[in-house]
């Protein structure tokens, strides 16, 4: 198997609590992928588990705080999961995109530490964020195309975030970005020297944000949405679903040359 950041380990321990997720007395909730082996990847559980911490919000939620433990954010779909089953892959695709909305779609403001790698699937998570916090050494990016598989499920974020330029760069070189550079470009929108401080100024900003008066930012959010185009689904349903069914026997291919090596 190669060593790429985006590629997970196989090992799987059905008892681990994939997601955790706390509201602290400030109106912060915490949401935290706790599957640090692989990398915090994408499958079934996974996304139930996140579908479950986001569904926590309630009344007295002012800001959601998003990150992952161990050495990276999140690396992307559990892509040994579909080797044999591309249907499977299909499935992630779609719960992808309903994920990535329904952080968009949020009333209070989105924090997410994007620390060590958001890969794929991982880095389409920070475009559905509001603030993304990173660090120097971290890597982004949809390297993607190789395995056969299209990142059109994130285009319509990416878009929004990046604007047309620097998004179809992004989204068709399949390059894997610095910290730096995803600055510049606008997929953070704050960056840290470290892990450690990446982690600090998440916290930090979140608990400003949950200080500030809610019903104000809500309606910032609710018009931003509105305007941009957040709260269509068309705007998500067509790239989604036209990247899961552009695989074919090209993924299948790729997918087992990848996982055999």
């Amino acid at each position: 198997m190669v060593s790429d950041p985006w590629v997970q380990t196989p090992s799987y321990t059905a008892d681990v609590q994939l997601v955790t997720h706390n509201q602290s007395d400030n109106g912060v909730l915490h949401i935290s992928l706790h599957d640090a082996k692989k990398r915090n990847a994408l499958g079934t559980e996974m996304f139930d588990a996140l579908d479950i911490a986001i569904n926590a919000v309630n009344g007295k939620t002012r800001c959601v705080l998003l990150c992952g433990e161990g050495p990276a954010f999140c690396g992307g779909f559990d892509m040994k999961a579909c080797v044999d089953n591309l249907e499977i892959l299909e499935t992630y695709i779609l719960r992808l995109s309903k994920l990535i909305r329904s952080l968009r779609r949020l009333a209070m403001p989105v924090v997410v530490c994007a620390h060590g790698a958001a890969i794929a699937g991982g880095c389409a998570l920070l475009t559905g964020c509001d603030f993304v916090v990173g660090s120097l050494d971290s890597k982004y990016g949809y390297p993607v195309h190789r395995i056969g598989i299209s990142p059109a499920v994130t285009i319509p974020t990416l878009f929004q975030k990046l604007g047309e330029g620097p998004a179809r760069a992004l989204a068709l070189g399949g390059e894997i970005i610095d910290g730096e550079k995803a600055l510049n470009i606008g997929l953070l929108t704050h960056l840290e020297e470290s892990t450690n401080c990446a982690r600090a100024k998440a916290q930090e900003l979140a608990d400003s944000l949950a200080a500030k008066p809610p019903i104000a930012l809500q309606t910032t959010k609710q018009w931003l949405n509105e305007l941009d185009g957040s709260l269509d689904d068309e705007f998500f349903d067509a790239p989604a679903k036209h990247s899961a069914s552009s695989l074919g026997e090209e993924t299948k291919t790729l997918l087992n040359n990848l996982w055999k090596k």
